[in-house]
């Protein structure tokens, strides 16, 4: 598998390698695997997947070349992954019911399809990142692809999802050497926060400014074998 240390990650804090309580046993499966993938845990070894093995908060999932991946939740949304992809679900409660769900993934490199199963409101969480950027779902399918280069895209094929900058476009000043700068400008949220509604897709720069969102042709997936794969599963859900 090529290395994946240059992926996208988004807005979450690494969790740490404690073992996951019994209640969050049943967060999610592998309920499709064609091909090969893993899970590990902190710096615990890998294990390998298969149909029916669970994942939790904290696993780190990885497929691949060839590799197909699908994952359900407890309230039946899903995501998939393409070939040599890495995922960590950084963060994954599903207690309680849908009212009190939040998953948090980070996606470092590859290719992600998420189906939610229901409008996220309230308290409610269900968001993809990556090393810049932050797509945060209001109910929807889409994916996003995180390249190797911290670009990615995101591309909603039904519902809305928020796609924001992980940190403010002055941030990196404060990370380099001591000298006498002009102050931060003011950042306004149409600068860090785009909202992507159903057939229209959004391109991140690899130093995690949104551009603006566009329309797609559903002529774009024609010949995509990721995309004509997850739509297939999808219609084969309803």
């Amino acid at each position: 598998m090529k290395p994946a240390a240059c992926g996208v990650a988004l807005l979450v804090a690494a969790i740490s390698a404690a073992p996951v309580p019994a209640a969050e046993a049943s967060t999610a499966q592998v309920s499709f695997l064609e091909g090969k993938a893993r899970k590990s845990r902190g710096h615990g070894a890998h294990r390998d997947l298969r149909v029916g093995v669970v994942v939790s908060q904290g696993d780190t999932i990885e497929t691949e070349d060839a590799t197909r991946l699908e994952i359900r939740f407890s309230d039946a949304s899903v995501l998939r992954l393409g070939p040599e992809s890495r995922l960590q679900l950084t963060e994954a409660h599903f207690g309680g019911g849908a009212a009190r769900r939040k998953l948090t993934a980070r996606l470092f490199l590859g290719r992600l399809w998420a189906k939610v199963t229901s409008v996220i409101q309230g308290d409610q969480k269900f968001q993809v990142e990556t090393e810049n950027a932050v797509a945060g779902v209001r109910g929807t399918t889409f994916r996003v692809d995180a390249n190797a280069d911290r670009s990615a895209l995101v591309r909603v094929y039904d519902g809305a999802v928020a796609v924001g900058k992980k940190t403010p476009l002055y941030a990196e000043q404060r990370r380099q050497a001591r000298r006498e700068v002009p102050g931060p400008d003011e950042v306004t949220r149409d600068e860090w926060e785009k909202l992507v509604g159903r057939q229209m897709q959004i391109f991140i720069s690899a130093d995690g400014t949104p551009g603006e969102p566009e329309q797609f042709s559903p002529e774009v997936d024609k010949d995509d074998p990721f995309a004509l794969w997850n739509q297939q599963r999808d219609d084969a859900a309803k």
